[in-house]
């Protein structure tokens, strides 16, 4: 560990996909945005699920003072309740999403803050309880892009932030009213809330962009602050925001132990 800086776990799904460089390449291109702007305040712990399963993810996390659990491919559905054979449906990471849930646990009973991107707001939301919509009619062009493998082109729109909320803290400079633009990539959405969780911001047509935790220090937004052609003060802001909600690491080890 780092005696210097925090320790920000960063969890994928793997380091790549077997015989796929197109989704490889923008997976690169959004860690190194993310890399970017995570660096000069934390040491970075690479985290990759599929391979760790719930098991290793527990282990990995014990060291961290904050989380990040990156986008990828859809919540395997039988986790929140729902059948496979859903339109637009791609492959799972069962083991991955097995392991990126134990890290969602683990923020929860340690108070350790978490942010979860696209995939890992969807997984917030499976963790309590949530259920998800498995296809959003008229996605594309409005929350994902069919070329982006190709182009890397994001969909880009805006979002309402509700104010009071710990994700209005976070960027409240940063928004125009409550407002900011974002990118997105996504075909699912959150259908039912989970258990302790509120919506802190929507898109215009009604989709949950953001839900956080009413206790925990956890957060998910559906969109990539991580684009590289979004404003990175954004993201910034939000590595900041687990930064300032971050509790010492000994009253959190105490606090895990007296529980």
């Amino acid at each position: 560990m780092n005696s210097h800086r925090p320790t920000l776990l960063i969890s994928n799904v793997l380091p790549a996909r077997p015989g796929d460089p197109a989704y490889n390449a923008i997976c690169m291109r959004l860690w190194d945005r993310l890399l970017s702007a995570a660096l000069p305040t934390w040491h970075v712990v690479r985290e990759y699920a599929q391979e760790d399963g719930p098991e290793g993810a527990r282990l990995r996390v014990r060291g961290a003072d904050a989380i990040v659990v990156m986008g990828g491919e859809d919540v395997h559905p039988s986790l929140y309740g729902r059948p496979q054979g859903y339109e637009g449906e791609g492959r799972h990471w069962y083991r991955a999403d097995l392991g990126q849930l134990a890290l969602i646990d683990h923020a929860r009973a340690t108070g350790t803050p978490l942010l979860g991107i696209c995939r890992g707001m969807q997984l917030i939301n499976v963790a309590f309880g949530g259920t998800l919509e498995q296809h959003i009619e008229g996605a594309e062009g409005t929350h994902t892009n069919p070329l982006i493998l190709t182009d890397h082109r994001f969909v880009r729109h805006g979002v309402r932030v509700a104010a009071g909320m710990e994700l209005y803290r976070a960027l409240g400079p940063l928004l125009t009213g409550a407002s900011t633009v974002v990118s997105s990539a996504h075909h699912q959405r959150v259908d039912a809330p989970g258990e302790g969780l509120a919506v802190c911001a929507t898109a215009e047509d009604g989709t949950v962009e953001a839900v956080e935790h009413r206790d925990a220090p956890i957060i998910g937004v559906q969109w990539h602050p991580e684009d590289p052609a979004a404003d990175i003060d954004q993201l910034r802001a939000l590595l900041a925001h687990l930064d300032a909600r971050r509790a010492p690491r000994l009253e959190r080890v105490s606090t895990t132990l007296a529980a």
